[in-house]
């Protein structure tokens, strides 16, 4: 998430120029600019001194407005109930600034998500590495069953934006229900998912820097498993989708 994503957004802007909208913007490449991190600080930021080079508009806020807008965009594309007055193909990246009136809408949404992130925070299940191993081993299988009857999962609906749209499969749900209590079922489920994202995500980083050794089958680090494990899903959300 850090110069292949700044080259790869270059590259758009090459090649659409102030056309550009968040519509064109791949799912990745939306993540990035909703929650990635580039060189230590916040990826939108980033992209926003390189727009501001651009067409002029200055860059103070427009990292919050990228960030928002690209949520907002990613939620309601993965089909999650979020309101949106502005269409992705209506919104350009780049502007006018005799013109720009900012993206309010979009600041709201990043104020909405933060607010969203203190809501996953008191959901502190704890999860051990060894039911996290047993669930990397069965609960993935296991989401292939679709025909599976379960009460709807309160928590994605609730904080589509700090989830960024992502739902549950039916039959990883239903794995961990067969095993924990209702009432931490799917708490524990996003739990095993959001670490799951955070080490795929990181894995190249990860091998680049030494902490993980190359090669797909490397084992993650105990150490690194355990920090994770140890985050409430509100923490992990910021690192799952995806925050150092």
């Amino acid at each position: 998430m850090t110069a292949p994503s700044l080259a790869a957004l270059r590259d758009l802007l090459r090649e659409r120029g102030d056309e550009l909208t968040f519509a064109d913007l791949s799912e990745p490449m939306l993540e990035d600019l909703a929650v990635g991190w580039s060189d230590g600080r916040p990826f939108a930021a980033a992209a926003a001194e390189m727009l501001s080079r651009s067409d002029g508009i200055p860059a103070a806020d427009r990292d919050r407005q990228l960030a928002g807008r690209a949520a907002l965009t990613l939620a309601k594309r993965r089909g999650a109930a979020v309101r949106a007055i502005a269409l992705p193909e209506n919104v350009l990246l780049l502007g006018d600034p005799d013109e720009d009136e900012g993206d309010p809408e979009a600041e709201r949404a990043f104020d909405r998500r933060r607010r969203e992130y203190e809501e996953l925070s008191r959901f502190a299940v704890q999860m051990s590495q060894e039911e996290f191993a047993l669930a990397a081993s069965q609960a993935f299988r296991a989401a292939k069953k679709r025909d599976v009857d379960l009460a709807p999962d309160k928590i994605a609906p609730a904080n589509p934006l700090a989830l960024l749209g992502l739902t549950l499969p039916t039959g990883l749900r239903a794995w961990f229900h067969q095993r924990y209590e209702p009432e931490r079922a799917d708490a524990l489920a996003w739990k095993f998912v959001l670490v799951s994202r955070a080490i795929a995500r990181h894995r190249g980083a990860m091998a680049e820097t030494g902490v993980l050794p190359e090669g797909a089958d490397a084992a993650v680090p105990s150490t690194l498993l355990a920090a994770l494990l140890a985050l409430d899903l509100g923490e992990l959300a910021r690192t799952a989708v995806l925050e150092p």
